[in-house]
């Protein structure tokens, strides 16, 4: 996706939006959280999408203690946000996630990084407005 213009993936966001109408999307921080092109790619055109839709667009996050905790651990280039960057904690379920991520290949190792970072997120989940609601 990196490959790809922004204004064209935006446009292929907006072609799914037109059929679903949404309220609002939902992304990566603009970090891609691991610094993942295809992720921060997405993200680009999700924000340029949901100006064209006049909707908001919450990004989710990972606080900096637990991306510095992951980048210690594992070497991966985890990208968190400082507190004043978090709007809004969310308490979660874990066991629905949990249910899916054994569904694929990649996270089904008890190592995968997924596993630590549900961990050190615990209960919660951070996310952020990158496009924030409008007034009224």
């Amino acid at each position: 996706m990196a490959s790809v213009s922004t204004a064209e993936l935006a446009d292929c966001v907006l072609t799914a939006a037109s059929r679903c109408r949404p309220d609002g999307l939902l992304v990566f921080d603009e970090t891609g959280i691991t610094g993942h092109p295809d992720h921060r790619a997405a993200t680009a055109a999700a924000v340029l999408a949901g100006g064209s839709l006049g909707v908001p667009v919450l990004a989710w996050a990972i606080p900096d203690a637990v991306a510095s905790q992951l980048r210690a651990e594992t070497g991966q280039p985890f990208a968190g946000q400082p507190p004043d960057r978090i709007d809004l904690r969310v308490q979660v379920s874990r066991q629905a996630q949990k249910r899916a991520a054994l569904a694929h290949a990649s996270q089904i190792s008890p190592g995968a990084v997924l596993w630590r970072r549900l961990q050190l997120l615990g209960d919660h989940e951070y996310l952020r407005w990158l496009r924030p609601r409008s007034a009224g």
